[in-house]
């Protein structure tokens, strides 16, 4: 019951960030990288 419980609460969470923040970043932010597109900085020069 524990494990179905974790598994079913986790999903909902997961569906309620989706659907307002989203889970992952674009494919264009991915190709600059993250350092760069979410906290404009270079991490390597």
């Amino acid at each position: 019951m524990t494990l179905i419980f974790s598994v079913v609460g986790t999903y909902i969470i997961l569906k309620i960030v989706d659907m307002t923040i989203g889970l992952r970043v674009s494919s264009e932010e991915e190709t600059v990288g993250l350092d760069l597109s979410q906290h404009d900085e270079r991490a390597y020069s």
